[in-house]
């Protein structure tokens, strides 16, 4: 487990270090900070009423910062205001909660790639929001026998996803005090079941030393602008990655309740295969921003069928695939070689059973790196999800841009 978590972690921060600048004192940073962090009830799910009767621990946390200067003269820096990058270790200590039910939660050891941009900039004081994305450890996770009531958290390993805004004050020139405010996400990204997942917002007070003096940041007006694959591009790719069902978790349980099953090492519904090849229409018409349309043909295993029959008592007339398709939207933001998508779509064919909680219409949001020297390649690490809010699955692929 702490190989796939460190796997997992280094794909995520790659990207952040392929795309700084330089990797010199000049543009290096180390900060560490104390925080405060309050976990939030998880609506219907009610974590209070259910699991926890306290609400309120400590945490920690130590970043790397790797900054881009006016200096460098990189138009992609000066297009986005000079962005804050940084590589971080934090530490939630949820473990230290009280707990009710006979279940607990457990610390959360978070590894991620944090970008910030100052949307102002006043002399020694600057302020504006940031993202950060990675992954998290726990040793706690749902269990039918020995922790039924934690149904927030389904693996030992999470996705963790945050954003907030920070506000910071330049005391010397190498040093800096700054106060942030954030929410952050942890979930397993249906990699497991159950997967709620966990919302805390969080306080952290910070000091930052810079290895080198801090230079003067302005934004520069009329740079030339880098050559770019302006115009339309076709690209095609192809993903996999496993799903957890939440439904079959509940129709194992049934039968194990009724008599009539297993439940192996605590654990209703194993990780299933899921797997996708889809081909894009784009059309890019800044260095900054493309657009486009796509189609995906996916393939989901499930016993869809044995779902429908325990918890519905009836099959589903319209019978049963592995097999879907979707359509799509797309929206790219682009920084160099690195970009960010969000994709809104809509599912034209499925035939998943009555009890498959598959909605209509899905999201995306993702990365893609273009590898240098492989004209045209590129990674990507996708999560979909339904109703703005559920991830479904986690996707990492591979694509080809003509």
């Amino acid at each position: 487990m702490k190989r796939v978590f460190a796997i997992v972690s280094l794909i995520l921060v790659l990207p952040v270090l392929a795309s700084a600048q330089r990797f010199d004192r000049e543009h290096l940073s180390v900060a560490a900070g104390a925080r405060f962090n309050h976990v939030l009830n998880n609506g219907h799910h009610d974590i209070y009423g259910r699991l926890v009767s306290s609400y309120d621990s400590p945490g920690a946390e130590i970043e790397l910062g790797i900054d881009t200067h006016p200096s460098d003269s990189s138009w992609w820096a000066n297009a986005y205001n000079f962005p804050h990058l940084a590589l971080g270790f934090s530490w939630n200590n949820t473990g230290s909660l009280r707990f009710k039910n006979n279940s607990r939660l457990g610390d959360f050891f978070n590894v991620y790639a944090k970008a910030q941009i100052d949307l102002v900039r006043a002399g020694f004081f600057s302020f504006g929001p940031f993202l950060q994305v990675g992954a998290a450890y726990t040793p706690f996770k749902y269990n039918y026998f020995s922790n039924p009531a934690c149904r927030e958290i389904g693996s030992n390993v999470e996705g963790l996803i945050g954003a907030g805004i920070d506000f910071k004050f330049q005391i010397l020139p190498q040093w800096e005090l700054s106060v942030n405010a954030a929410l952050t996400h942890h979930s397993n990204g249906m990699t497991g079941v159950p997967n709620v997942g966990l919302n805390e917002v969080s306080a952290t007070a910070r000091v930052r030393y810079f290895f080198a003096p801090v230079p003067a940041i302005r934004r520069e007006r009329g740079l030339p602008r880098p050559e770019f694959p302006k115009g339309l591009h076709f690209n095609v790719h192809g993903y996999a990655g496993v799903h957890a069902c939440d439904v079959e978790r509940r129709a194992v349980e049934k039968l194990y309740e009724n008599g009539q099953g297993k439940i192996r090492g605590g654990t209703p519904a194993p990780p299933r295969f899921r797997g996708g090849l889809g081909v894009e229409l784009t059309y890019r018409y800044a260095p900054v921003f493309s657009s486009g349309l796509g189609v995906e043909a996916h393939y989901a295993d499930n016993q869809y069928r044995v779902n429908d029959l325990v918890l519905k008592g009836e099959e589903d007339p319209r019978g049963y695939s592995p097999f879907y398709v979707t359509a799509y939207i797309i929206q790219e933001f682009h920084y160099n070689r690195l970009s960010l998508h969000v994709m809104f779509g809509m599912y034209v064919f499925k035939k998943t059973g009555l009890t498959e909680d598959i909605p209509l219409t899905y999201q995306k949001i993702g990365l893609r790196y273009n590898i240098p020297h492989c004209r045209g390649l590129y990674l990507s690490f996708d999560m979909r999800a339904h109703n703005l809010d559920r991830s479904y699955c986690l996707e990492p692929g591979l694509g080809y841009t003509f």
